[in-house]
């Protein structure tokens, strides 16, 4: 629930499978990294910092 999957709204088609893939992705992306940092500090790091999306986005 670290997303807020119960209240995304894509139900039809593939829309949910395809999120669902993107947001584990995601989360892999941010257990990468080695900082002392909880996983929602780091998602929301990722959302006020650029360069810090880019390290994470880099070191993939």
């Amino acid at each position: 629930m670290a997303f807020k999957e119960d209240q995304c709204r894509v139900r039809t088609k593939n829309g949910a499978v395809n999120l669902s893939i993107i947001r584990k992705f995601a989360m892999e992306l941010l257990k990468k990294q080695t900082d002392k940092l909880s996983l929602k500090r780091r998602r929301k790091k990722c959302m006020r910092n650029l360069e810090y999306l880019a390290k994470v986005m880099n070191e993939s």
